[in-house]
C-alpha cells in the first residue's frame, strides 16, 4: 500500500469523514474494502430540488494525496465514465462556475481545493483561504466544499 493510499484510508476512518457519512452528507460508493485506488468513488448529497439529482458521484484522483490536492470529476456510476456534460450540476452563478465541463475538458472541478484548478490560481490562496488545499488537509475538506455548493439556492437544473 502506498503512503497516499494509507493516508486516505486513515482519513476515511476518522471522525470528520465518518460524521459526514452519519449525517448523509457523503459516502463511499461501495465500502472501504472496495476502494479502487487511486480513484475512489464518493457521492455527495445535494439539496432536494425538482429535476435535480439528489446525489452527485465524484471520481477522485488521489495520486500524491494528501501532499498533493485531490482532483475529481462528476461520474456516471452506471456507465463507469465521466458524467455526460449535460447532466453536470448547474446553477445560476457559483455551481456552474465550479461544475464547468468546458473548463479543462471536464477533467476536474474548478475549485480552490482541486489540484488541477489550483495551478495558475495562486491568488485563490488569499481570496479563498478556507478552501485552499494544504498537505495537512483530508478528503473531508473537498467534500465539504462540494456539499456546500450543492446546498445553495443557486443549485438548479434548468
Amino acid at each position: 500500500m502506498t503512503p497516499a493510499e494509507s493516508a486516505f484510508r486513515a482519513h476515511i476512518g476518522e471522525s470528520p469523514f465518518l460524521e459526514g457519512v452519519d449525517r448523509e452528507k457523503w459516502g463511499l460508493h461501495g465500502d472501504s474494502s472496495d476502494v479502487q485506488w487511486p480513484n475512489p468513488l464518493i457521492w455527495v448529497q445535494a439539496a432536494p430540488k425538482t429535476n435535480c439529482p439528489d446525489r452527485v458521484y465524484l471520481r477522485f484522483d488521489l495520486i500524491g494525496y494528501p501532499s498533493d490536492a485531490p482532483t475529481a470529476c462528476p461520474w456516471d456510476i452506471a456507465k463507469n465514465a465521466t458524467l455526460d456534460f449535460a447532466k453536470w450540476p448547474r446553477g445560476r452563478r457559483y455551481v456552474s462556475k465550479v461544475f464547468n465541463p468546458r473548463w479543462n475538458k471536464g477533467k476536474a472541478l474548478y475549485a480552490p481545493c482541486d489540484r488541477l484548478a489550483m495551478i495558475g490560481h495562486e491568488q485563490w490562496k488569499k481570496t479563498h483561504p478556507a478552501d485552499w488545499w494544504s498537505s495537512s488537509d483530508s478528503i473531508e475538506k473537498y467534500l465539504n466544499f462540494v456539499h456546500g455548493l450543492l446546498q445553495l439556492e443557486d443549485y438548479v437544473n434548468e
